[in-house]
């Protein structure tokens, strides 16, 4: 979706304003009409709006239309801080709750970024297992390590191999080759300069180019890409290691611009073969991506976002054929298990809505079903230049029925900005999971959960290094139902939110908490437990 309207001229730019209000006023009435969801026995959580001073420099003909956000302890002291990047010219900057609203950390505690370039994404890991969480950013230069010394960070940029044309977007982790040394997926975008403005879906050899870094074991890395099945050239958002099929071994999503969904199945010695999805035979423009198991059956689901109702679809449909399938909603994967998956937005009441980026699942009212945030409104289309139809981004409570209601005025929960993705931890340490909207070109804004629920929570702790990532949290209420949440790294769009597990428990305790990890072992601890923290951290 990048430069879309890079040719349109201002009188087409209103034209295309005024089709698009009316499109989009005809959608939203039918969206009404067809997604009625009972809310009856549902809480809508309630949340107080905070605005960050960092006011984010954007231009397109500087940067690609992102910036990193992350929920990071730097202090170690249980709590997060906020990690924003900086656009062209600024620096990056790092907030953390002072009791009633955020203070900028000096000098963002040693996070120096380079001169001119955006940071684009921002991914936490204790990179060197020393129990203090790092930071991984990636720029237009290249990926970028700061190492936490203890409340500080020293930086360098890392020995990674990558295209000349292609800028790394994001990256996801994990331990592909069982060395203990984190390796990367760095999803790749064509460089700002090269990109054509045009919604380009068949054009032969266009776009970045993706790549499975290996980790040498020095923090160096080496281009596995094309040995281990995954090299091809395609404009990439967003990607994420996690175990689909529960048989020991992560799997990879990816999510292209102007593409197709990926999933990546792992034949357990790091090689990956192209499974078919529900998106595999459609195009769309698959942009976030949410991991969780919301029908806490034990499989993770996936939500997508897409360029949805917002866009005239003759502007996004590009160059598709009138044989090519153009898919422009919203998309949520049922995961059957197998390697097999059900689109299912339509019966959950998600597919049609409007154009969005980033996206997380958070059980944000504790009643043990995962709700959903998603972040919304691009910086360069003409119909969100317009301040009425500017989009509020969506914040949406699951019902009993395992239906999704858009609450996010009831909740308090507005932002009409340029979002890239919804990053959520708890940053007053009440329990709750409070939110933060990454913006470009201008301010981010908190949301911190003001509203008591009356629902129990549970916070579970595990190691923040590359041995949880794909582990799978389960725990046991007293009436023997279990609630399943995957420990999920860089879920969203360039973005990640605390590594913290935060389960709502509803009226009930908690009689057991364990966790599957990757490697094979599994760790539990007996409650019963309410209202408090269980730590895997030394285990």
């Amino acid at each position: 979706m990048i430069k879309i309207f890079k040719f349109v001229g201002v009188a087409a730019v209103i034209l295309v304003g005024l089709v698009a209000a009316l499109l989009a006023g005809s959608s939203i009435l039918d969206r009404q009409l067809d997604y009625e969801v009972d809310l009856a026995g549902t809480i809508v959580p309630k949340f107080t709006a905070l605005e960050l001073p960092h006011d984010h420099s954007y231009s397109d003909a500087t940067s690609l239309p992102f910036t990193g956000g992350a929920a990071i302890d730097v202090d170690g002291d249980g709590v997060a801080e906020i990690f924003i990047g900086g656009g062209h010219g600024q620096q990056d900057v790092l907030y953390k709750f002072n009791g009633q609203g955020f203070d900028a950390v000096p000098e963002a505690a040693g996070i120096d970024k380079p001169e001119g370039g955006s940071s684009l994404g921002a991914l936490v890991l204790d990179v060197d297992k020393d129990g203090k969480q790092d930071l991984i950013v990636t720029r237009p230069t290249g990926i970028w390590l700061y190492t936490n010394t203890g409340g500080a960070f020293s930086g360098r940029k890392l020995d990674a191999p990558l295209r000349d044309d292609t800028t790394p977007l994001s990256v996801a982790v994990a331990d592909i080759n069982g060395d203990g040394h984190f390796d990367m997926y760095v999803s790749g975008y064509i460089r700002n300069d090269l990109v054509e403005g045009l919604n380009i879906f068949n054009k032969e050899g266009y776009g970045g180019t993706s790549a499975l870094l290996i980790n040498r074991g020095d923090d160096s890395f080496e281009d596995q890409t094309e040995a281990r099945g995954l090299y091809y050239k395609h404009n990439t958002f967003q990607s994420a290691f996690i175990d689909f099929d529960n048989d020991g071994d992560l799997d990879l999503v990816v999510a292209h611009d102007t593409g197709q969904v990926k999933t990546w199945e792992n034949d357990g010695n790091g090689n990956f073969t192209d499974a078919p999805n529900p998106n595999s035979d459609e195009y769309s423009y698959p942009m976030g991506i949410a991991i969780g198991d919301y029908d806490n059956d034990g499989l993770v689901d996936f939500f997508f976002s897409n360029v949805g109702s917002s866009p005239p679809h003759f502007l996004v449909k590009g160059d598709l054929r009138d044989d090519q399938q153009h898919n422009w909603k919203w998309l949520l994967f049922r995961n059957l298990g197998q390697m097999k998956f059900e689109e299912v937005a339509d019966e959950a009441k998600l597919a049609d809505y409007e154009f969005s980026w980033g996206a997380v699942f958070e059980d944000l009212n504790l009643d043990g079903r995962e709700d959903l945030l998603v972040s919304e409104n691009f910086v360069s289309a003409p119909f969100h230049k317009i301040g009425f139809l500017r989009l509020p981004g969506r914040l949406f409570v699951q019902t009993p029925a395992g239906e999704f209601a858009e609450v996010g005025a009831e909740a308090g929960v507005i932002n009409r900005r340029y979002s890239i993705a919804p990053v959520t931890a708890d940053f007053n340490n009440d329990g709750r999971p409070d939110i933060v909207f990454v913006n470009i070109a201008g301010r981010s804004q908190v949301f911190l959960s003001s509203g008591e629920t009356g629902n129990g929570f549970l916070k579970v702790r595990l190691p923040r290094d590359v041995s949880s990532i794909g582990a799978m949290v389960t725990i046991e209420l007293e009436d023997g139902k279990k609630l399943y949440k995957p420990f999920v790294s860089g879920e969203g769009l360039a973005s990640d939110s605390s590594h913290v597990i935060i389960a709502g428990l509803g009226a009930q305790q908690a009689s057991k908490v364990s966790v599957r990890y990757i490697d094979g072992r599994t760790i539990e601890q007996n409650g019963p437990f309410r209202n408090q923290t269980v730590s895997f951290d030394t285990q």
